[in-house]
């Protein structure tokens, strides 16, 4: 299978700065899993200025935006989110795995539009 786990949190510290590669994750606002172009979204972000890559090889990569970018993004379903959710025959599933895609999104209205939010999307190629 191709593609990839994103998820969407908040700053542990409250998100006032934009995240650091190593900042601490909060609350989770969502969680999906998308095909091969599943990130095409928040590079187009980034391309216009709206997000910041922070790096990373797919293990996973990190992104920041505020969210006045990123929760209009989720509120009626995050891009490219699979409807059904893939594993393959060797994949490690764990009881973290939610298996579908989740919004959170009583979290997600508590969250200020310039507060600085935390993208971190796993390769599951």
């Amino acid at each position: 299978m191709t593609g990839w786990h994103i998820s969407i949190f908040r700053q542990a510290d409250g998100g006032s700065s934009p995240a650091r590669a190593d900042s601490e994750e909060g609350i989770r606002l969502a969680v999906w899993q998308t095909g091969s172009e599943g990130l095409d979204w928040v590079d187009e972000l980034v391309k216009n200025g709206h997000a910041i890559n922070l790096g990373g090889n797919g293990y996973p990569r990190r992104y920041t935006a505020r969210g006045e970018y990123l929760l209009p993004r989720i509120a009626g379903g995050p891009p490219e989110a699979r409807s059904v959710w893939e594993c393959g025959e060797h994949s490690v599933i764990t009881s973290k795995w939610t298996g579908k895609t989740v919004v959170d999104g009583a979290a997600a209205d508590d969250c200020r539009p310039d507060e600085w939010l935390l993208v971190v999307a796993w390769d599951e190629s």
